[in-house]
This record gives C-alpha cells, structure tokens and sequence, in this order.
C-alpha cells in the first residue's frame, strides 16, 4: 500500500459473469461490490463505466458531485483525465486498467484532479466488464472485453486525519527515541511501562528485565524511602516532581541523575501513571563537588597565610602547613621537604622535613616517588618544570605502588606543588585528597600560587633574619662577566663606579643608584644605550669628578640572583670592567647552593674568601642617639614641630607650612630648609648610604 504520488493498490481474482449493457454493468458493479464490502456505499460513490480502451461511457450524480465534471464534459474522455498532471503524463492510469482486466478487479488509492483543480484523496475500485458476464458464472478471461466498471468514494478528510495521526506518532516517536536522556512511563501501579533506546543503553538491563522491574529499582538502595515518598506525592498531591538519586547499573555503577516527572491522567482527570525524563548529572556534580573543594582550599589557604606572616622560623611554616592541609576533610595527609642539590647529578632531591596524617616511614617511600615519579608514570618532577603535578584515580594507577598505597589509605588524588621563590627552588608539598578527581584545573591554579607564596615568605624571612641577625657570614667575590649590566657598563666606558643602592622594584627589575667616577656622562649615555639589559638612564646629579645616576636594569643582574637565595649585597666597586662583590648571607643558607648559583649563571665569577663576622647590635636607642647626633637644634624643631603639628598628614594636612614657621618663630623659607636638610640627614641614617654629618 502506498501513497502519493504512487497509487495504493489491492488486486483480487475471482468469478464474474453479467448481462448486456445496463445489466450487464449493474450487474458486475454489484458483484463488484459485494466481493469488496463495499455494496453499502454504492449511493455515496461515484460509479461510471468505461469502454474498452478506458473512455468514460456514463457519469451518475456520485461522480458528479465527487470530481466536479458533469457528464456531458466528461464522457467521452480517458480515464487519465481524473489523474494529476504528473500521473495523467506516466502510464499510471494504463496500469491500472490493466491490472484490473488481468486479476478480475483493482483496488487502489490515490490523488486525483476535480475539474477546478483541486486535488482529493479517493479510494477506488476498477473490474473489467466481458460480453458474457453473468453474475455467479465464473469469469472467462478468453471472452472479449466489453469495457470497465469505476467506483470511487471520497477518503480526502479520512487520509488528512491519518496523515496527521501519522506525522504526529512519527514526530513522538522521534522526540521520544532522540532523547539524549532516559525517558520511562510507569503505570499506576508502578509497573513499566514504556522506555526509550537510552534506558538499556545506560542501564544495562535487556528490554525484557526492564518490563518487569519497578522504579526503586534503579536507585541506589540509600535513596529509595525518598524516590518513593516523591513517587507517591506525584500520584496522589503533585502533578510535576523532580528529584536526584544514584541511578544503579546492571553491573553496579552508580551513576547520579536528576529525575523530572508528570503524572498522567485520562479526560476524567483520573491518574493512569506517570512519565518523565531521567539526565546524567555528573558533570554538574562534579562542578558543585570542585567548587566546594575550591572553597575549603581557599580557606586553608587564608589560614596558612596568616600563619605564615606570623611565623619566625621555616620550621613553623612547614608544620603549619601540613598540619592545616591534614586536618580538612577534604584531604587525607600532607608532607612536605626541602630540595637538596643532588650530590651526583643535576637537579635536586627532596628531603622530608613535616608531615601530618601519614608516618614518617610512608613519607620516605611511597610519597617520595610522587615527587621524583619513576619512568613509567604520567608525570615528572615538580623540580624540573616548577609547575604542580597532579595524580588522580589513582585506585586505578598503573604504578603498583600507587595503587596499593592509594586503596590501603583511602585517598584518590595527589598534588606535588613545588615551593619556589623566583626561579629557585625550596622544597614540595605533597598532599593527598580523599575524593579520585581531586586538584582540578582551577585547584591546581590555586595550590601552584600557593607555593609561589610559601616560596617567596620563606625567601623573605631570610632576608629579615640577615637584617638582624649579629653573625652573619661575609662572601667576596670577584668578576669580569659582562652579563652583568653593571661590569658592562664600567668595561664598556672604561670608567670605575659603584652600587650605592639597589631597588627592587619586581623580581626581574631593578633600579640601580651608581656613583660614576672619571668620565663624561654624555659617554655613560652612549654605553648604556648600547647595552640592552639597561632600560632607562637618569642623571641625578654631575660634578667634575663624579655623576650620579639612576639606571633600571631588566634580568641580568647579580644582585637580582643573590636576592633569590636571601643575600644581600654590601658593597660592588667596578674598576673598568672589574668587579668586587661583598655578600651577606645568614649562616643556614646553603652556600654550595648559592655560589654555584652565581658562578653557573655568571661563569667569569669567582668565590675570593668566605668568613664568618659579627655585627654590631644597633638597639632603637642607638639609631634615635645616632639621628639626634647629626641633627642641628633648629632642623631637629623644625621636624618636631612638622611632625607633631600634622604636618604630614595625608590627604589633608593639619597644618600647613606658614603656621609651623609662624609658631617656631622663623620665616616660611627657613622652615622648608632646616626641614629638607632634617629630612634627609633621617633618611641617610635609616639607610645608611652615607655618614651624613654636615649640619647645613
């Protein structure tokens, strides 16, 4: 059976015999139709017979009111005539003739044209009609065709109707098995109904298991009392519910999923079911479950942060950390070691110093090998690329020893972070986390600045420790390497100079006073130009003798290294392209570590003489007997009075210059002078660049 533009047809065989001319006709017609059942529509349809060769012969009122054609404008024309265009033009109409002449009658369905044109769906049965047809005689094919008997109906609403049944079940039917979720009906009784191709696809079960199981079935055995208090609800209170559970597997998969459903109710409103959609929420969940572990690990963070700012001594810091990872439950343990360089090879070793959660004896063996990770795991050391390295699932690690180790201390993810200041490297942190995907993207992120901030505190802390500490150990050195952009500058001029002050102002840019001896400044400019670590050029101040400058130099630097390793630089006197160095630093620095930083970087460097000196303690009682000392008594009120007298309040002075000078008695000029000169004979006595002793 078909449909346009095709015919739909039913052919049957059987006997036939008729009369002469309108017997014969009426005769076949109503043998016709009671062979087809359809003898009760004879009224209703159009009848007409053909000749032959498929000329319409007569036309009731049926065929009338039917096709639009009276009969004086039809009879005498083809059968195709009734066809559309495109069927009329093919031997369509001929193939129908044929097959009825052949098999005794046809039976088809299609399209045909009314004479205004408009189109309708007809159901029609074509018989031949033999000279010698009589009714209960069978058919003799032999005997000669006396022409053909029509009879059509009107099925254009009926096939509209079905049509549209058809497209809408296709259109269900297709939103219902294009679903990318599960979709279910369950009836009221809570028996399965109806599944689409998603649901044994995730589940597992074969069509069969899946008609004789319930809802609760597919929920996790923990979530089952509320699925079924919501399935009741949805029954008997609610119309729409939407819940979340683990769906359960075949194979015991737990999958979580969110479950949105509808009741079904008949015209009467009484309930018959309900259905309802099921989606995989994994990876919502998992989003939800990284955003908490953000959270709680932007607090320990915070936490460590204060602790870290408080702390004396990197031992605090190092306990503090593991000690705050550890007791989150989020995290199983932590450990944390220093970065020794190694005795044989490049690159470092890592030497556990504070753990939490975990033994001492585990820390040596299995965490070790998450730092320096053996040749067939996934990742590399975090010496190497300074980045944090992160290991998760490891329940079903490759690494033997991981997994065993994982399954034994129920945790599921490892981070490496590397503890770094600049480019140096202080140590690592291992922590353990209890859930598989633990130290995502953004977690990551978050751990690798972390370590950026344990690196630079502990590197800041030596830097406080050498301010004050009374024994320090005191390095020479001397060096001809241009690399660095203070011997290029005295090599390249042929001048001496020396470093009065170093400013930092980030980790690779420094700001550089230098006093230049013996030379033109306009051949300082012409040098400094032409030396790319130098960026910026500034004359301060010039006499005959000497020049004073401020040059901002980007990287290359000594003193950018030695401030990596918490030394500090005393003195650099550069004698045309000469350069001898003064180096403090604390007396647990590594100095292996340091010197071969330097000599590495820098390879005209050499170490000239180490030795161990004390300082002199300078309490606040000395620094306030130093100042007063080099102070004359009118610079000394001019800044007390300045000071005391707001002065120096900001954004908004409490008092401004004239009503200082008026109150100690001098003019508004003498005042800004005395305290200029009070001003930096303070400013030299904190930062001790000169033996500022004048009393100008």
């Amino acid at each position: 059976m078909s449909d346009d533009p095709a015919e739909r047809t039913d052919s049957t065989t059987g006997p036939s015999r008729g009369a002469a001319d309108d017997k014969r006709i009426n005769g076949r017609a109503g043998r016709h139709l009671e062979i087809h059942e359809l003898s009760t529509l004879v009224d209703d349809c159009a009848v007409a017979p053909f000749g032959p060769d498929g000329r319409v012969k007569r036309w009731n009122d049926g065929a009338r009111r039917l096709t639009g054609y009276d009969a004086e404008a039809i009879v005498g024309d083809h059968y195709r005539t009734l066809f559309p265009p495109d069927a009329r033009e093919s031997d369509r109409p001929e193939r129908v003739l044929e097959r009825a002449r052949s098999n005794g009658t046809a039976e088809t369905e299609g399209w045909r044209l009314r004479s205004d044109g408009e189109r309708i769906r007809v159901r029609e049965a074509v018989a031949p009609i033999r000279e010698d047809d009589e009714i209960g005689v069978p058919v003799d094919r032999t005997v000669e065709l006396a022409g053909y008997v029509w009879i059509a109906h009107d099925r254009t609403e009926d096939y509209e109707r079905e049509r549209a049944l058809r497209e809408e079940t296709v259109f269900a039917k297709s939103v219902f098995e294009a679903q990318p979720d599960i979709v279910y009906a369950f009836d009221a009784d809570e028996n399965h109904l109806k599944w689409n191709e998603r649901v044994p696809a995730v589940t597992g079960y074969t069509d069969a298991e899946l008609a004789e199981m319930d809802p609760l079935e597919f929920v996790a055995p923990e979530d089952r009392d509320r699925i079924a208090e919501t399935i009741r609800r949805l029954l008997e209170v609610d119309e729409y519910v939407t819940a979340e559970a683990d769906l359960v597997t075949k194979d015991d998969r737990r999958i979580p999923y969110e479950f949105n459903s509808a009741r079904i109710t008949d015209d009467d409103g009484g309930v018959l079911g309900f259905t309802g959609t099921g989606r995989d929420i994994s990876d919502r969940k998992a989003r939800e479950r990284e955003l908490e572990r953000l959270e709680r690990l932007n607090a320990i963070v915070r936490t460590i942060d204060e602790t870290v700012v408080a702390a004396e001594t990197r031992d605090e810091i190092e306990q503090a950390i593991v000690a705050e990872f550890a007791a989150a439950d989020a995290y199983r343990f932590a450990a944390i070691g220093r970065a020794e360089p190694a005795a044989r090879t490049a690159g470092y070793s890592w030497e556990p110093t504070a753990q939490a959660g975990i033994d001492a004896t585990a820390v040596d063996g299995v965490l070790s090998s998450f730092v320096e990770p053996p040749a067939d795991a996934p990742g590399v050391s975090p010496f190497e690329t300074r980045s944090t390295q992160r290991y998760r699932h490891l329940h079903e690690s490759p690494i033997d020893e991981w997994r065993a180790d994982a399954r034994e201390r129920s945790y599921g993810a490892v981070a490496v972070v590397p503890i770094v200041a600049t480019d140096r490297v202080f140590g690592a942190l291992v922590v353990a986390a209890a859930e598989r995907s633990a130290f995502a993207d953004r977690e990551r992120e978050v751990l690798q600045e972390f370590g950026g901030t344990v690196g630079h505190a502990i590197n800041a802390m030596a830097v406080r420790r050498l301010l004050y500490l009374d024994t320090v150990v005191e390095l020479e050195f001397e060096s001809t390497d241009a690399g660095d952009s203070c011997i290029a500058l005295s090599h390249g001029a042929g001048c001496d100079l020396s470093v009065d002050h170093v400013l930092p102002l980030t980790d690779e840019v420094f700001v550089y006073y230098l006093t230049v001896s013996d030379i033109d400044p306009d051949a300082v400019r012409a040098v400094a130009r032409d030396t790319p670590s130098i960026t910026e050029l500034r004359l301060i101040d010039a006499d005959d003798e000497e020049s004073d400058w401020e040059v901002v130099v980007r990287d290359a630097t000594i003193t950018g290294l030695l401030g990596e390793y918490g030394a500090r630089l005393q003195s650099q006197v550069v004698r045309d392209g000469v350069a001898e160095l003064t180096v403090h630093v604390s007396l647990d620095t590594d100095l292996r570590d340091l010197v071969g930083a330097i000599t590495s970087t820098y390879p005209d460097t050499e170490l000239v003489s180490k030795r161990t000196i004390d300082r002199p303690i300078q309490t606040h009682g000395d620094f306030r007997r130093t100042v007063e000392s080099i102070l004359t008594e009118k610079q000394r009120l001019a800044l007390e009075a300045a000071y005391h007298g707001g002065y120096f309040e900001w954004p908004t002075r409490n008092s401004d210059a004239s009503e200082i000078a008026d109150r100690l008695g001098i003019a508004r000029q003498t005042f800004h002078q005395h305290l200029r000169v009070a001003q930096a004979k303070l400013f030299s006595a904190y930062f001790g660049t000169r033996d500022e002793t004048a009393t100008g």
